[in-house]
């Protein structure tokens, strides 16, 4: 009788997880893809790409949302024989591009964020060491911060978007805190060797450098801007995806180096590691990955491999497989927004 009640429970929690994850995969899933050139707008409901908007051939690798939804980034960076220097701006439900927007000669812009009014941005430009704020209603930048740093290649924003944190990779890593209202140098922080993915605690209190080369995550406290943990990582892990409720997730590998590849789980509070799946097979061998939390799950891409897999947070096992053979997925974001794929013609018919 014991072993019959274990097995019912056994499967009703198996049919809530499901049903959890159904629950959490409304939406839309914005993917950038290096190989391809494009963005991808992925239905959740449905798991069906609805459409995909050329960018051109200078391999978008991040893409973000604007705060109501309906708008996104993603920018033009490029190969290092042909480095690209504009910011896109795409409509969410028409899945079309608004404006392409040119930072100038020497910028190549890595990545772009919606400040939370949704009508200006940020965008990193790697090539200038400086940090570009646009306004996307006259479609024009209006004011550059210096990063101090020596390579400013990503960034995430405070919860209030005063701040913005702009890593800088290389042999000695850098994360530079710029002040965006007020007249003042950024500070400079020492993390280490190929600081590269970063996040901002929910609560905007700690920042987490992803130092790719020294096998580490350090813990930025914004008050006091000092280090006030280093934690391990394996090697070569290079982003990092918080959600709210205060769990990140950070994969690890690089296209230069065999290893072996895991998805970690990190518990925000304690600041340990409470969860590792292999985001392959386990042996060693190359490739990336991107990395988004959204409603419970855990979504990583594989730029080499053409995939993107689904991972239960609280059941961190088995991933459903989202895509395969797709080109080059890399960062993603997610918009409560659906595409709009009836056109007037198709309604009166």
């Amino acid at each position: 009788m014991s072993k019959l009640i274990f097995r019912l429970l056994w499967v009703w929690l198996g049919v809530w997880l499901l049903g959890s994850s159904a629950m959490a995969s409304d939406g839309t899933l914005l993917v950038a893809n290096r190989t391809g050139g494009s963005i991808s707008f992925i239905d959740l409901a449905t798991r069906v790409e609805i459409a995909r908007v050329p960018v051109g051939p200078m391999i978008p690798h991040e893409v973000s949302v604007s705060p109501d939804g309906r708008l996104a980034l993603t920018t033009e960076y490029g190969p290092d024989s042909n480095r690209g220097r504009h910011l896109i701006l795409i409509d969410v439900e028409s899945a079309r591009v608004l404006a392409r927007i040119d930072l100038g000669a020497n910028s190549r812009p890595h990545t772009a964020l919606f400040l939370p009014d949704g009508q200006r941005a940020v965008v990193t430009m790697e090539d200038a060491d400086q940090l570009a704020l646009v306004d996307l209603e006259t479609k024009a930048v209006v004011r550059t911060y210096p990063t101090g740093g020596r390579e400013g290649h990503m960034v995430r924003l405070s919860p209030d978007g005063s701040r913005a944190y702009v890593t800088s990779r290389g042999a000695q890593g850098t994360l530079s805190v710029i002040f965006l209202d007020e007249e003042r140098p950024p500070v400079v922080i020492d993390t280490w060797s190929g600081a590269e993915g970063l996040d901002v605690t929910p609560d905007g209190r700690e920042v987490w450098v992803i130092n790719r080369q020294a096998e580490s995550i350090s813990i930025v406290d914004t008050e006091s801007l000092e280090i006030v943990a280093t934690i391990n990582a394996r090697p070569f892990a290079g982003r990092i995806d918080m959600g709210p409720d205060r769990r990140a997730i950070v994969p690890n590998g690089t296209s230069s180096e065999q290893v072996s590849q895991y998805l970690r789980l990190y518990d925000l509070e304690s600041r340990a590691m409470v969860a590792e799946v292999p985001l392959r097979d386990g042996q060693p061998q190359a490739g990336n990955f991107g990395v988004l939390i959204q409603g419970g799950l855990a979504f990583a891409s594989d730029p080499g491999a053409g995939t993107i897999k689904i991972f239960n947070l609280d059941a961190m096992g088995a991933a459903e497989m989202l895509v395969t053979n797709h080109e080059g997925p890399d960062g993603m974001a997610w918009t409560p927004i659906r595409v709009n794929v009836m056109t007037e013609d198709a309604n009166q018919q």
